[in-house]
């Protein structure tokens, strides 16, 4: 049986060694076991050819075997601390996104594509290692290498994050039907970012819940590092309701 590496990388990390595709790793993962009962889980499949000691993957072909009954290992777990930054950035294949009934929508990389030029902050959710929310001048591959710069007091050697939405009102206001739970706050933030040429960014939430978390998605998700990045773009709505339109009714709906 081929062996499969997935990275579980939706605010905490694990390198995870599998039998099962991706599809079948990401139903399993979110609706096949008791160790987990709600909520999303993403994950991005790897190069199976990388290795690496720090991560105990010399052990891969002896721990991930099928099980005595022929059955394939659903999930053999390799490593569940300081995972992403010893997995370099080429070794990065597809996201997976998967919901908590368990569909799975599959994203692959693409070059870079810097965004128009805007006069309003960006907003990023981070997944791993950090998971704050921020808003901030920057855009995503400044923000990549300014939190991966080591000579920055607060920095990491990668980073996983999402731009989010931060479409307003006529008013001015978010948008109402971002499913944010302190959106006054969120303006305030961003209307600082904006006012203030010296400040770059802002915590907007240390911990925040990720409600609806998939609704909220604007250009995609990013993973990079001092080296380079990568991005997923997002579909557009019109794009997920018409070609993955029952990923779409379940992300939704949480």
């Amino acid at each position: 049986m081929d062996i499969h590496l997935y990275l579980m990388c939706y605010r905490h990390e694990a390198l995870v060694a599998s039998h099962l595709s991706a599809e079948e790793f990401g139903a399993y993962m979110a609706v096949g076991t008791r160790k987990k009962t709600f909520g999303n889980v993403v994950f991005f499949e790897l190069d199976p050819s990388f290795r690496s000691s720090e991560l105990n993957l010399e052990q891969l072909e002896e721990r991930c075997v099928p099980h005595s009954s022929g059955q394939p290992r659903r999930s053999k777990y390799m490593s569940v601390y300081r995972v992403m930054e010893h997995v370099p950035l080429e070794a990065y294949g597809q996201l997976h996104l998967t919901t908590r009934d368990g569909r799975v929508l599959s994203l692959d990389s693409q070059d870079y594509q810097a965004p128009a030029s805007r006069s309003e902050a960006f907003m990023y959710a981070e997944l791993c290692p950090l998971t704050p929310r921020i808003v901030t001048k920057l855009d995503p591959l400044e923000f990549t290498k300014k939190i991966t710069d080591s000579a920055n007091p607060v920095s990491v050697p990668r980073i996983f994050f999402a731009e989010t939405q931060v479409a307003r009102d006529s008013d001015g206001r978010l948008a109402g039907y971002l499913p944010y739970n302190n959106p006054a706050h969120i303006e305030d933030c961003l209307d600082e970012i904006t006012n203030k040429p010296a400040k770059f960014a802002k915590t907007v939430d240390r911990d925040p819940p990720l409600t609806a978390f998939y609704r909220t998605i604007a250009s995609g998700f990013y993973v990079g590092d001092s080296t380079g990045i990568k991005q997923y773009a997002y579909p557009s709505v019109d794009e997920l309701e018409e070609k993955h339109h029952k990923w779409w009714r379940s992300a939704t709906m949480g």
